[in-house]
């Protein structure tokens, strides 16, 4: 958001030294934060922002992350299976994340699975909801970029081999993901939730349970419950049910996936985003103009060698909070080239290792009064701790 015609560092520097001078009224953590942004780790620098903006003052915070360092990485933070929820400092804190963000929109109360894609290792743990396969992450060669992610796999038949339709996804509220004909693919990173929202509404059902290679059970219906190591569930509907009910106990069966992406190396990590901000510098045209909220998003810049967090305030905490085309020309004004948004109101939370203090602090005053439990998020680890 543009006030006036100074360039946004430049205002950012004088709005921070007002801070320190004691002109800036916010929560107490905020003069934790150095007025011309604090190094919190290696090749991170965070920057509290108040401006003016269309419907009132504009409260964020700015982790600026240079990538080319490699003392610093960043990675995904996740509760250990797609289907379960954790707060954002509970994550960074098992993973070792010197600073976190919460990532993406998930099937809240339900299966709390994310809707998005999901890699980490470069490895792609679930596929994304119909629609959904925007993504931001970093790739294999440490740059970081916004693309789309999908599955691209097959499973091997006796009869022949048949394509994959989904990976780790169950999430009821939304269109079944294997209906009509389709076979889904479960593994031990799912989860214990119920299978049954893949083929909701769906009559014909085969569920089999492979472990080390060979069929080990067959069903006819979706089971729940945990998928030891080293087993898979395959769940089909319709003609996919029919090619999986056809197998026998003892028969081998193998499963071939992985990320498919038009970017131009695989990504390391990746999480989904709803709506592309930014594409290029450019303000997105097609963005919702929805009420304001604390928001959360993603973006990069300097050919995706420099990575920006934002978490903006808002709701409970005396701001209007932003809009999308607000939050994207805010970014713009940051200096990133390309952002998607992450998932925002409640969810929206930034968690760092301040110096001088023990553990990680919560800067932002989540909207639910308290840190809400989220499918995942983004994690900043020295490089000697990062696990993404």
């Amino acid at each position: 958001m543009t006030v006036g015609t100074a360039p946004l560092h430049r205002r950012v520097r004088r709005v921070l030294a007002a801070a320190l001078a004691g002109v800036l009224v916010g929560a107490p953590v905020s003069a934790a934060v150095a007025a011309a942004g604090q190094t919190v780790g290696p090749g991170t620098v965070l920057t509290r922002v108040r401006q003016a903006g269309p419907g009132g003052p504009i409260e964020a915070y700015v982790l600026r992350v240079n990538l080319a360092d490699p003392a610093v990485r960043a990675g995904l933070l996740y509760p250990g299976v797609i289907s379960a929820v954790r707060t954002v400092s509970t994550m960074a804190r098992l993973q070792g994340a010197f600073a976190a963000v919460n990532g993406d929109f998930f099937n809240i109360g339900a299966s709390d699975a994310p809707v998005g894609p999901v890699v980490t290792g470069g490895q792609l743990i679930k596929a994304p909801q119909p629609g959904r396969a925007l993504a931001a992450g970093v790739g294999i060669d440490g740059v970081g970029r916004i693309s789309t992610v999908r599955l691209h796999g097959f499973v091997e038949l006796p009869g022949g081999r048949t394509a994959l339709s989904d990976l780790n996804d169950a999430n009821p509220g939304y269109a079944p993901m294997l209906a009509p004909n389709g076979i889904g693919l479960f593994t031990s990173t799912w989860g214990t939730y119920a299978r049954a929202g893949a083929v909701r509404g769906v009559r014909s059902v085969t569920e089999v349970l492979v472990r080390r290679g060979r069929v080990a059970s067959i069903r006819h219906h979706a089971g729940a419950g945990a998928i030891p190591a080293g087993s898979y569930v395959l769940l089909g509907a319709g003609r996919g049910a029919r090619a999986l009910a056809g197998l026998h106990v003892g028969e081998d069966v193998s499963v071939d996936y992985r990320q498919s992406t038009p970017a131009p190396v695989p990504f390391r990590f990746a999480i989904g985003g709803k709506y592309r901000l930014l594409r290029s510098g450019a303000v997105q045209s097609d963005l919702p103009v929805a009420p304001g909220a604390p928001r959360t998003a993603i973006g990069f810049s300097h050919g995706g060698h420099i990575l920006y967090l934002v978490v903006t305030e808002g709701s409970e905490t005396g701001v209007p909070g932003v809009d999308l085309p607000q939050l994207a020309q805010f970014m713009r004004d940051l200096g990133v080239r390309d952002a998607v948004d992450l998932d925002d109101g409640g969810s929206a939370t930034i968690v760092v290792r301040l110096p001088g203090r023990a553990g990680l602090t919560l800067l932002n005053r989540p909207a639910d009064g308290s840190e809400r439990e989220v499918a995942n998020g983004v994690g900043l680890f020295a490089a000697t701790t990062s696990r993404g």
